[in-house]
């Protein structure tokens, strides 16, 4: 064989060889790079998780029964929690990123600056991982089996999946009423004469009527949509903690807004109470939960709307 056949075959060999080394490691050829040995760690058989960073923060996430979650007393957001675990089933066969513990600190997988999640089955710690640094361009979280080297990566689509802040567990919907369920709006305003309502006609209409059931004119439809997206899923922007929470007076609101429904809805009728906290946020509750929300100003300054900002003139 010539020398130069001998060189191309050379270089076939040497391109096949790659190939099968990128395949190894991106496509799980083979178990050597990928995370195996893992404990079972799934909501089926976990009773606890804690997720700890060394800021102070600690989420324990706690299984009441067999599809009830809790986080500090309250139920845990199910969409978080379903991501939750669907990001811990990928760790098992993760793909190998780094052997060595130099690559632990630039990673994040270090014990000083890792996220530590640590699954327990009643009082028993069945595994504790290390999750390191997130961005956005790459996409991964990276992970680290506690009393091991080696770091492996999972496919993460967004940040604080595993977060160790327990309000980013809890449930941040304040109300969610469907547009069409509505029948009328009662504005409140205790320190005012200015109440008044908004109602629904059969022809789908709006209408302003006064406190004192006189009907005053034609809302202003654009504003009525708002309102009524504003309602359909109204987001918290935060908690406020228990202590902050039994100090304010919700029998004595700023204002307070009640959403009334049809007796075919799956919505009942409830009512949203605002105490303006300061020029960024208001303090809002439901009578149906003990949860203090905090809700954007300006957000909240629109769903407390005079009277003046809806209806129609001539």
């Amino acid at each position: 064989m010539k020398s130069r056949q001998v060189g191309y075959v050379l270089i076939a060999l040497i391109v096949i060889g790659l190939s099968g080394l990128v395949y190894r490691i991106v496509l799980g050829g083979t178990d050597e790079f990928i995370l195996d040995g893992m404990l079972p760690i799934n909501p089926e058989i976990v009773n606890q998780v804690d997720i700890t960073t060394n800021d102070g923060l600690t989420s324990e996430l706690i299984k009441v029964n067999d599809s009830y979650w809790e986080v500090a007393g309250n139920p845990i957001f199910s969409p978080k929690l379903a991501a939750f675990w669907e990001h811990v089933d990928d760790v098992s066969g993760a793909q190998l990123v780094a052997k060595k513990a130099k690559h632990h600190q630039l990673l994040g997988v270090d014990d000083e600056n890792s996220t530590k999640v640590s699954f327990y089955v009643g009082p028993s710690l069945q595994e504790q991982l290390h999750v390191g640094k997130w961005s956005a361009e790459v996409r991964l979280c990276y992970v680290r089996k506690s009393g091991k080297s080696e770091i492996y990566g999972i496919p993460c689509s967004q940040n604080g999946i595993f977060s160790s802040d327990p309000d980013s567990w809890r449930d941040p919907i304040v109300i969610s009423i469907p547009p069409t369920d509505v029948t009328s709006f009662d504005f409140i305003y205790p320190d005012t004469n200015e109440n008044f309502s908004l109602v629904r006609t059969p022809e789908n209409d709006w209408m302003v009527v006064n406190a004192s059931g006189i009907l005053e004119g034609s809302a202003n439809l654009q504003v009525i949509e708002y309102l009524l997206q504003s309602i359909q899923v109204l987001p918290a922007s935060g908690f406020e903690d228990d202590v902050t929470s039994k100090s304010l007076d919700f029998d004595a609101p700023d204002g307070s807004v009640r959403i009334n429904t049809s007796e075919e809805s799956n919505s009942p009728t409830t009512r949203l109470k605002f105490i303006k906290k300061d020029d960024e946020s208001y303090y809002v509750k439901t009578p149906s939960q003990s949860t203090v929300f905090l809700i954007q100003y300006l957000l909240g300054d629109f769903l407390l709307m005079q009277k003046s900002e809806i209806l129609v003139t001539d």
